[in-house]
């Protein structure tokens, strides 16, 4: 009897061990990847979900055109298995320190991609944000093959996601001028989505008085009720016009710089509301 309970507490040990010992995890050597600015970020972490370790190396809020990546930075991308940025002669500290990463996978996110005057707002075109993403998942997949499928299907709905917003924007009412009153950097936009514009500031440069005067007669003469800058660049010129014309400020977030958790999508989504405001008001 005694011998009968002891393998009946051998055997259910045995069963009690077995089935809560840990599972093995399928993702446990993960590859980690390095992205430079937020949409990049979005976009391969996206594909990847949770098959790979997605890092952002611009910290929310930090200006992409002050940045300097520190020694911490630089370890994160020597430690990295891929690291992504936006192109060459775009983001100079980013194809200076892709040289040095002998052990890397580079992907340049805009490869064979046209680019309009070194700009590199270019995911503001969702058709070249499509292209993007396939840039991105080609090379993630040669990083990672075991899992190419399955990056593969991500990728696919992503992109559906991408051209729905594409259709959207396509097809916004074009009958009215939209006046930019931030820095400007929107040229895929305007070009893809055929809107007629005027801009205050020249891309990065704050505007002459000419231009200006250009822009506040234009608001008046056609009384304008609605300006856009971007949601990180409402400078005190905006302000400034928006008080001048009485006119309403809403943001046209270009996504290249998030405050805390984003979503590109989403993001994308309140700049179409936004624009719908602004054209069928």
């Amino acid at each position: 009897m005694k011998s009968k309970i002891l393998i009946f507490l051998t055997v259910f040990l045995l069963m009690f061990s077995t089935n809560n010992k840990p599972l093995a995890n399928a993702n446990e050597n993960k590859i980690s990847i390095s992205c430079s600015l937020f949409p990049i970020y979005d976009f391969a972490r996206e594909i990847v979900k949770d098959y790979a370790d997605v890092k952002l190396l611009l910290r929310p809020g930090v200006e992409p055109h002050e940045f300097e990546p520190s020694p911490m930075d630089i370890k994160v991308l020597n430690d990295s298995e891929v690291f992504i940025f936006t192109g060459k002669n775009l983001e100079h500290w980013a194809e200076r320190i892709s040289q040095s990463l002998s052990n890397t996978l580079i992907i340049e996110a805009s490869e064979n991609i046209e680019i309009l005057d070194n700009d590199p707002h270019i995911w503001l075109d969702m058709n070249k944000a499509v292209l993007m993403l396939e840039n991105i998942l080609k090379g993630i997949c040669e990083a990672d093959p075991a899992h190419s499928e399955i990056y593969k299907n991500n990728a696919e709905i992503y992109m559906s996601k991408l051209k729905e917003l594409d259709e959207k924007f396509m097809a916004l009412n074009k009958n009215k001028t939209l006046v930019f009153a931030g820095e400007f950097s929107y040229n895929y936009f305007v070009k893809r989505y055929g809107f007629n514009y005027v801009s205050a500031y020249e891309g990065e440069n704050e505007p002459s008085l000419k231009s200006m005067a250009e822009v506040l007669k234009f608001i008046r003469e056609n009384r304008v009720k609605y300006i856009f800058a971007d949601k990180f660049g409402i400078s005190k010129i905006t302000q400034s016009i928006s008080e001048q014309t009485g006119t309403e400020i809403l943001t046209f977030n270009s996504a290249h710089m998030v405050d805390g958790e984003a979503d590109f999508i989403d993001i994308m989504n309140e700049n179409y509301k936004n624009l719908e405001l602004a054209l069928n008001d």
